[in-house]
């Protein structure tokens, strides 16, 4: 017998669901794509469970009547292609006829739709790729499909879903770009019975503030250019709207959205030298250009592109969004998006990182103490506990450990490797690292990952024992989110609560920060949470825990910065803090800490040896 077989088309459609559908954000997008070709102005989203159990999409477009409705749901079954030609030309989002026979391969499907003008409508039924019935039903208009259960039958699959929150963000993010490209579309969008966003016909400046916030409307750039060849026209974000992670970046080519490596690097250039590493602008352009110019046949799920000429568009992207930057003033970010403590050197840092006057005690008793306010106290509190926790002091002139010292080594804290003394001086080079000599030559440390190791294992030591006393803010914060940082920030909002802060929902994605961790510096909080949740968006996953991936994202944030000047007196605590760390040599994300150089190395250097 031959041992090549021509498989069975529910195993082909098996096979090619896992190319079109990974998750419930990928049945959105193809049947959404299915409304938009079908001409809807209004589209209603429907999901429950982050859409693992029930996904719905309900239209006003054309509609199907029952021979078409029939016909949807075959392989290679389409309405928008025709010839080989017509592949060289697609004006059209979805032309393939893969996608409905992909999903109802792996999923309850039931779609029903009724063809403009007729005076009945029909309702379809499939279970995992096999016909069930189909029915007559009351003409209602449009097309509506539901599927139930995805990957019902390949539990392995389903096995590698996300939780509930993670799938939901995945279908807002598919949504978005949806409706940044057709703000002229209404869309309804409900999760749990819980709307998440009503959105109205509208010009695209406002579709775009109400997807994020109000703050964006007041940050937009509008960018719009015309060749021969090609137009882009759209917006781009001023430095206030620049983020720390990726994905408030959208580039539509004729009305589709496309991830294109090439040409957001032209985008991205043209900020080159506005950004620091790691910073990403946001922006949402839309490229006309002939579709004969652009193949868009590349995937399965149509997201890549390729281009003729891509030199040409990646030259024009560019010049385009240089002539925006340059022309419009506001490109400056506003004073307030920093503060002195995060971003510039501040007169003196928190007084954790002030070390204690040796024999100060008789001044205690006999100097009256100034009064200071509660939230003072409770932030002094804190100090006192981390300063007994977390300090070394400095050995005797002698070489002998002081009496707190042997006290913390008795305790299992280790000893510092390196031998700093109190008579051998610390320098900052350029605000940013810290050098000393040792023994056997010197070593640099850069302060702010210095200061990262030591806030990390306090938080990982808050979370896991008893939490941090918070400060209290004399006036809550109110910070606006977007849906999917409200939704990250459910996620994490148990963990930041054990390391001292208390936030409390004031609205619609809306928060008020009413108290932030002993010793973090006020005034630069709605920044600080909102560079928490992008941190822990773009590195959480490289982490092994929800409680490492908090402490990461605060302790990079709440860090002291480069270019904060230290006194010798707050260099030498930090470095005696360092060293009380259970690993002092590798910030939480595997940077080094310390770089040592030896005498034998400078000796090399200068041909000493």
């Amino acid at each position: 017998m031959s041992k090549i077989k021509i498989l069975s088309d529910l195993l082909t459609n098996k096979i090619a669901a896992g190319e079109v559908v990974q998750r419930p954000a990928s049945i959105i997008k193809e049947l959404v794509e299915n409304s938009l070709d079908a001409g809807a102005t209004e589209i209603a989203i429907v999901i429950k469970n982050g859409g693992k159990t029930f996904c719905q999409v309900i239209d006003n477009g054309e509609g199907m009547g029952k021979d078409d409705l029939l016909l949807a749901f075959e392989r290679y079954a389409t309405s928008k292609i025709a010839t080989a030609d017509d592949l060289l030309s697609i004006r059209t989002l979805g032309f393939r006829g893969e996608a409905l026979a992909s999903v109802a391969a792996v999923a309850v499907v039931e779609a029903a739709s009724t063809a403009r003008g007729a005076d009945v409508g029909h309702v379809l039924r499939i279970e995992g790729g096999r016909f069930r019935d189909i029915k007559p039903q009351a003409p209602q208009g449009g097309t509506a499909i539901s599927v139930r259960n995805l990957f019902f039958n390949v539990p392995a699959r389903r096995k590698f879903l996300k939780s509930a929150e993670a799938e939901f963000r995945h279908i807002v993010a598919v949504l978005r770009k949806f409706a940044m490209i057709h703000p002229e579309i209404q869309f309804i969008f409900i999760h749990n019975d819980r709307e998440v966003f009503r959105l109205r016909s509208e010009k695209l400046k406002e579709r775009i503030c109400n997807l994020y916030t109000d703050e964006y409307g007041e940050n937009l750039i509008r960018i719009e250019k015309t060749s021969q060849a090609m137009k882009v026209a759209g917006y781009i974000g001023n430095l206030n709207l620049v983020r720390a992670r990726r994905g408030d970046q959208y580039f539509f080519v004729n009305n589709r959205f496309v991830t294109d490596r090439l040409m957001n690097h032209a985008i991205i250039s043209a900020y080159s030298n506005l950004l620091s590493r790691n910073e990403y602008p946001f922006y949402c352009l839309d490229l006309q250009l002939d579709p004969m110019a652009v193949d868009v046949n590349v995937h399965p799920t149509k997201m890549e592109v390729r281009f003729r000429e891509q030199n040409d568009v990646y030259r024009f992207l560019e010049s385009a969004i240089k002539e925006g930057l340059t022309e419009i003033t506001d490109v400056i970010p506003n004073l307030g998006r920093f503060s002195p403590e995060h971003y510039y050197a501040p007169p003196q840092l928190p007084k954790q990182f002030r070390t204690e006057q040796k024999n100060d005690e008789k001044q205690m008793t006999d100097t009256k103490e100034p009064e200071i306010p509660a939230t003072e106290n409770a932030r002094m509190e804190q100090t006192a506990q981390t300063e007994m926790s977390l300090h070394y002091t400095h050995r005797s002139p002698d070489g002998q450990w002081t009496q707190r010292a042997r006290r913390f080594v008795e305790q299992g804290i280790p000893e510092p490797k390196y031998d700093f003394r109190p008579d051998v001086p610390m320098y900052q080079v350029h605000n940013k690292y810290i050098v000393t000599q040792i023994k056997s030559g010197l070593i640099i440390i850069d302060q702010h990952v210095a200061h990262e190791r030591i806030l990390y294992d306090n938080a990982i030591k808050a979370m896991s024992e008893q939490s941090w006393k918070a400060q209290q803010l004399l006036f809550p914060q109110i910070v606006e989110l977007s849906v999917t940082d409200f939704s990250l920030l459910l996620e994490i909002l148990p963990f930041l609560e054990k390391i001292g802060f208390s936030i409390k929902e004031f609205g619609k994605y809306t928060i008020a920060i009413e108290a932030v961790p002993a010793g973090m510096p006020w005034g630069n909080e709605p920044t600080i949470i909102k560079e928490i949740i992008d941190h822990y968006y773009e590195f959480g996953t490289k982490d092994t825990s929800i409680q490492s991936k908090v402490a990461a994202s605060y302790s990079c944030k709440a860090a002291i910065k480069s270019g904060d000047k230290l006194t010798e007196e707050e260099m030498r605590n930090l470095v005696d803090k360092l060293f009380a760390t259970q690993n002092p040599y590798y910030c939480p994300h595997g940077r080094p800490i310390i770089v040592n150089l030896t005498l034998k190395e400078l000796d090399k250097r200068f041909e000493r040896v």
